[in-house]
């Protein structure tokens, strides 16, 4: 049985005994520095939907987030320095 190895100049492990690397985690690039008279942020919607394909996990995370009965969600909110805050808009 083969080790696996981390190398400090890769991204995640690599699985010698599949020969492949495994999927990384989801990389959030914070928004370009602006000049207007408003900071911009990137606002991260994360839901998890069961679907047939990804058009429809689209489909399905759309109505779910225009629905007025939807609980209102946590939101990752990333400003151009790369700081990120939590709001949680429920009101919980």
């Amino acid at each position: 049985m083969k080790e696996r190895h981390l190398n400090p100049h890769r991204q995640g492990a690599v699985d010698e005994t599949q020969n492949r690397k495994p999927s990384p985690g989801t990389t959030i690039e914070p928004p370009p520095k602006e000049t207007g008279p408003e900071p911009l942020y990137r606002v991260v919607y994360v839901i998890d939907v069961s679907a047939m394909n990804p058009q429809q996990a689209a489909e399905r995370a759309y109505e779910i987030m225009q629905d007025p009965q939807s609980i209102r969600p946590l939101l990752d909110i990333i400003d151009s320095s790369g700081r990120k805050t939590r709001v949680d808009l429920s009101g919980d």
